[in-house]
């Protein structure tokens, strides 16, 4: 993956990228080739390394929140029974997604990342209205970064063109679906999307150390 600059980054989600760039790495330890100059436009620049923490920083975000919609329960947290109540097909990598060591294809892989990401965008909305009002911060953290990442990774993609947008028609239909939904069904909706983002971002940091 080439290096991206610091102009690609929301600010929101840019602010906690430096927050978390300065934590990661401190001053006394950056590497020469971790953070470097564009000498076109003078700007920072950030490499993979530094994508891959944004990325294990939402997926803290995702952890901290599952534990506290499920108060720690692991039958909870590991429970797929809003699947079967609704038939969701939450967006998933696959093996044919070109994101594996086997037949790893960097373009079709990406396509894959931005096109899940992009579909999550409507998962994520329904997440945040159906939270509580003190947890509604965090829901908002995570689909800040999840969008800052789909920005990251279309700059890499040669075809955007080809990145998969879902329908506003189907999302509206979905959306009805699911918020008329009992309010029990709906937690373990909110907790089984944030459990498939999960498992959706850690083969996506998998998947940039490919390169």
């Amino acid at each position: 993956m080439k290096f991206l600059s610091a102009r690609d980054f929301q600010p929101v989600a840019f602010l906690g990228l430096m927050l978390l760039t300065a934590t990661a790495f401190p001053t006394s330890q950056v590497r020469r080739g971790d953070f470097t100059e564009d000498t076109t436009h003078n700007r920072p620049v950030y490499t993979t390394s530094q994508v891959g923490g944004l990325i294990t920083y939402v997926l803290r975000e995702i952890l901290e929140m599952r534990k506290e919609l499920c108060n720690g329960n692991s039958d909870c947290m590991n429970s797929d029974d809003a699947l079967s109540e609704n038939n969701l097909k939450l967006p998933e990598i696959q093996r044919n997604d070109g994101c594996f060591q086997t037949g790893y294809n960097q373009e079709i892989c990406l396509l894959k990342i931005c096109s899940g990401l992009l579909e999550f965008r409507f998962y994520l909305e329904f997440v945040k209205n159906n939270l509580q009002d003190n947890k509604k911060d965090k829901a908002r953290v995570i689909q800040s970064n999840t969008e800052t990442l789909v920005h990251i990774f279309k700059q890499e993609i040669k075809d955007s063109y080809k990145i998969v947008l879902p329908t506003p028609t189907s999302n509206a239909l979905l959306m009805e679906k699911l918020e008329s939904q009992k309010e029990w069904l709906r937690t373990k909706t909110i907790q089984l999307i944030l459990k498939a983002l999960e498992e959706f971002l850690k083969v996506t940091m998998r998947s940039t150390r490919q390169t």
